[in-house]
């Protein structure tokens, strides 16, 4: 420790690098302990200095941004956080690329829990296979994947409703350091273990009612992975930080949560059918049959006609109010129903069709929804209001509606054999908001439909029977980022 070496290295790049990654290897395998290398950089035509502490195999990843402008020297505290802004919506919000993240999503039918992970990281944790040993080959990946399952599928258990829950492993996919959106499905490629990263979504579901109180235990811990802050966003209530830690005790490393009493999911309620009433005639049989026999004798007894149907119309009109039947009339046709009573109507069953989406696993789903449709709709109503819930640039999946909002509306005038009295046809355009959350960032999405529905009594009830989509347009997408 007498003497000092200096070694003085160039890379040349071809163009300006948005990341580097060092990683140092100095140690020799017998030292008591690990050297440290202390990495400070510094970007040029800036103010820009990072400082790390590098330990042997802890490889650490750092970005460039060449397109802003560089701070001055006098740049002030409100300009540098503008600055780090700017860096944090490039990234997403996922800033560091050496740390473990992980975001915790209490939804009303699941619980997501996502976890970013450094492949190097992870290394230390499963004996991963691969021949080269800076990267993991595409063939390689399914391995590493069956050993993230084995890894994650003990321990840790997960709590909904006091049942305990098996995970569901809805995505584990392998991101390079140029994905910032780990939404998006990753394309299969060579991934470094340097700075590759593994992103790992486990789904935990109730088998029946609503997530009402949960329990996340974490107890995973190595080395390298001492501690992981967690990010909770409940559906109901503000976010949350947790952290679960090899430090604490048991007790500790269990997040708790529980739905308050007040804002329990409601059930989908029918819209309530009432008869509106039908053209009738109120016939006084009595007088009618009295008509007709005098109209007889007066035929067959001509030479008393004149005495008969003076008789027969004084008796007529004498029993007039007696005896009389209601039958509904055979000519005029029924009233169509009331504008604001189809309006209301359409508009509940409407909200209700998209409320039932909320429920989770498909059984449930088709038991809300039936509350709103026909029974022989279902299955094709749910496919249309899924398809155009999904966003197909996240990998697919389906949007959670956040508010439907009904523009404009008409009952159509049309015939009968359209849809049978007091059934009616109502032509609607509404703008559905949508919004799917992953990784601390939200994807919000609005889409203007345009349909004909035909909407029936079905026994108490009013149900949509059948929909028909004349125009389906994207109107808004953006991205926003969580504080956390």
């Amino acid at each position: 420790m007498l003497h000092q070496a200096t070694y003085e290295l160039e890379f040349p790049f071809e163009q300006p690098p948005e990341f580097l990654t060092i990683q140092q290897e100095i140690s020799d395998e017998n030292f008591i302990f690990p050297s440290e290398m202390k990495l400070t950089l510094h970007q040029a035509d800036s103010e820009l200095t990072y400082t790390e502490s590098l330990k042997p195999g802890q490889p650490q990843t750092l970005r460039f941004d060449w397109t802003q402008t560089p701070l001055a020297d006098d740049a002030s505290d409100e300009d540098w956080e503008k600055w780090f802004e700017k860096q944090r919506e490039a990234t997403l919000g996922i800033t560091s690329y050496s740390s473990v993240y992980s975001f915790i999503y209490v939804e009303p039918a699941e619980i997501r829990h996502e976890i970013l992970i450094p492949l190097a990281s992870l290394k230390t944790v499963l004996p991963m296979v691969h021949k080269d040993p800076a990267f993991i080959e595409v063939d390689e990946q399914d391995g590493v994947r069956s050993l993230i399952r084995d890894w994650l599928s003990q321990g840790n258990p997960v709590q909904i409703n006091h049942q305990t829950v098996p995970p569901e492993f809805t995505r584990i996919d392998f991101y390079g350091l140029d994905l910032k959106d780990f939404a998006r499905q990753a394309e299969q490629r060579q991934v470094s273990l340097a700075n590759g990263r593994v992103g790992i979504i486990l789904t935990y579901r109730p088998e029946t009612d609503s997530v009402r109180d949960l329990s996340v235990t974490w107890e995973t811990f190595n080395t390298a992975i001492r501690k992981i802050q967690s990010v909770v966003f409940p559906w109901v209530g503000d976010m949350q930080r947790f952290e679960f830690s090899r430090f604490n005790t048991s007790e500790e490393n269990v997040f708790t949560w529980q739905l308050p009493e007040d804002a329990a999911p409601r059930p989908v309620a029918e819209v309530p059918f009432e008869c509106p009433p039908r053209p009738i005639l109120n016939l006084p049989l009595c007088t009618i049959m009295l008509a007709v026999f005098t109209g007889i004798l007066a035929v067959t007894m001509r030479q008393h006609r004149r005495a008969i149907l003076t008789g027969g119309l004084v008796l007529s009109a004498v029993a007039w109010p007696l005896w009389r039947v209601t039958i509904e009339d055979p000519v005029r046709r029924p009233a169509p129903i009331d504008a604001d009573v189809a309006c209301s109507t359409f508009q509940n069953l409407l909200q209700g069709a998209y409320r039932a989406l909320d429920f989770g696993s498909e059984s449930r789903i088709y038991e809300a929804l039936s509350s709103s449709v026909d029974g022989d709709l279902l299955e094709t109503l749910y496919l249309q209001l899924n398809e155009s819930l999904q966003m197909r640039e996240q990998g697919g999946a389906v949007a959670r509606v956040r508010s439907v909002d009904i523009l404009n509306g008409d009952r159509l005038s049309e015939p009968d054999t359209a849809v049978p009295w007091p059934g009616f046809r109502y032509r609607s355009q509404w703008t559905v908001s949508g919004t799917v959350e992953h990784w601390g960032h939200i994807h919000e999405r609005q889409n203007r439909f345009s349909a004909v529905f035909s909407i029936q009594p079905r026994g108490d009830a009013w149900k949509i029977t059948n929909m028909q989509i004349e125009d389906q347009e994207s109107v808004a997408t953006r991205t926003q980022l969580r504080r956390f």
